[in-house]
């Protein structure tokens, strides 16, 4: 069966918790015992001794009769709460506290507990002295001397049972505290888990929600610790959960898109051919334009396939030192026509007649390419189109700027997304920004370099940078 999380946690601490206070509890028991023992101890032996000095001595001397004897162990019986006994060096009891225990009187003690006091050792023993005490208790006895000669002892006698009882009133009390301590501890226990545990739950069911595709789901967590911050985390995973399969479903749509209009063409011109809608003596020009709508094609899905191998780590960086002005010269004459058609401007500073870089010149020339096409496809009709170098910090900055429609600062943001196109039509004309772009973007992050974007009045700007060799 299935076990919460909150059932565990309070289980466990709980059964910690329990067995703690019990560990304690017994501690506190056997504590309780020897200290209340010990002190009754220290105070027989204390008024053992002073009953030494001043009552059984002055006996012995001939200072106290047998009346004022009894009557003063009488009330050393009341203050002490203990027996007492009288015992002279035949260890015969002469003299009782108690008058129940008048009985007593000309019984002897055993010899060796009298044969320990005349050697001037004190006893201490537990019991019932030898069956002479109706309970156990605890006796102390104290050697009697005068003159340095042995004559007798005095032993006292205290009720273990009314130590015990109030060892245990105390370990009562004790236990009393203990109990609502526990209380107390269960009650802030089970508060803090559910506190834990309700936020966990509430993560757990997200979770679930979000597992379905509902990418909305949000999580309200006020804890102020670490729980918080995990659920700051989650809320963070699932915007960027939405916001990928949002970029998915915009990419299905514009790949769909993008796909659709060139295979349309194809279809159509195709068709015209073979059902003769469209005369033979213009099949050559129509075939051409399939071939181009084939290039098309071709384009998009090596784009694609490109810009996959990269997201993947499939691209491989081969880094190497090369003169960056010829490539940059090489790429637009590669441009030349499409340059002529348009009637650009171009205007071409290099920071110094021959530069050296250190970079992969297969993706550096992939960059310059896309950048170039981008430029020459968004510049107007007589429009200027200018590349620039120069150096900072031992990196070449590269600047290709072209004139035409600026782009506002939230299209720049989203300019490096695949599919992501400048205006919202999907004319001939207006092709937006397609793959390049992001092509871009992962080539520069291949090569460990940096790149921005800005847009001004009539003007578009790329910059990046290149390790200078």
């Amino acid at each position: 069966m299935k076990k919460s999380i909150f059932k565990r946690l309070f289980i466990t601490y709980g059964i910690t918790l329990a067995v703690g206070f019990g560990i304690l509890a017994l501690m506190l028991l056997k504590l309780f015992d020897q200290y209340f023992i010990e002190n009754k101890k220290a105070l027989l032996l204390e008024h053992g001794r002073k009953i030494t000095k001043e009552v059984a001595v002055g006996v012995y001397l001939g200072n106290l009769d047998q009346a004022r004897l009894k009557s003063d162990l009488h009330i050393l019986d009341q203050f002490l709460d203990a027996r007492i006994w009288i015992v002279n060096q035949e260890g015969v009891i002469f003299g009782v506290s108690d008058p129940e225990e008048e009985q007593l009187l000309g019984e002897r003690i055993a010899e060796a507990k009298l044969l320990s006091l005349a050697k001037g050792s004190s006893i201490m023993e537990r019991g019932n002295f030898d069956g002479k005490l109706q309970e156990p208790s605890l006796t102390v006895g104290y050697p009697i001397y005068v003159n340095e000669r042995f004559k007798g002892c005095v032993l006292v006698h205290a009720s273990l049972q009314e130590v015990q009882r109030t060892s245990r009133e105390m370990f009562r009390l004790t236990m009393w505290v203990m109990f609502f301590s526990v209380l107390i501890a269960f009650i802030v226990l089970y508060i803090q888990i559910r506190r834990i545990s309700r936020p966990l739950k509430e993560i757990s069911e997200a979770a679930k929600t979000i597992a379905g595709g509902e990418f909305q789901k949000r999580l309200q967590i006020n804890t102020q610790d670490e729980i918080e911050e995990l659920g700051r985390s989650f809320n963070h995973m699932a915007e960027s959960l939405e916001k990928i399969e949002e970029n998915r479903r915009n990419l299905v749509a514009n790949i769909s898109h993008d796909l659709r209009s060139p295979m349309t063409s194809i279809r159509g011109f195709i068709e015209g051919i073979l059902d003769g809608t469209i005369p033979a003596e213009k099949h050559g020009h129509y075939l051409g334009v399939v071939l181009e709508e084939s290039k098309r094609l071709i384009k998009i899905t090596n784009d694609l396939l490109e810009l996959s191998n990269m997201q993947q780590g499939k691209t491989e960086v081969r880094k190497s030192t090369f003169e960056l002005n010829e490539v940059i010269r090489r790429k637009l004459i590669a441009f030349e026509q499409r340059i002529t058609e348009k009637h650009l401007d171009v205007s071409l500073v290099i920071h110094e007649e021959k530069t050296l870089v250190f970079s992969d010149q297969v993706l550096l020339e992939r960059i310059i390419s896309n950048l170039l096409d981008n430029a020459v496809k968004f510049s107007p009709q007589d429009g200027k189109l200018s590349i620039r170098t120069w150096e900072e910090e031992g990196r070449i900055f590269l600047e290709m700027m072209n004139t035409g429609t600026s782009i506002d600062s939230g299209e720049l943001r989203r300019i490096w997304e695949r599919f992501h196109k400048g205006d919202a039509s999907r004319g001939e004309y207006r092709t937006g920004f397609g793959l390049g772009l992001a092509i871009v973007k992962e080539i520069v992050s291949k090569l460990e370099e940096r790149i921005r974007v800005e847009s001004g009045k009539d003007f578009v700007k790329f910059v990046f940078t290149v390790k200078k060799a």
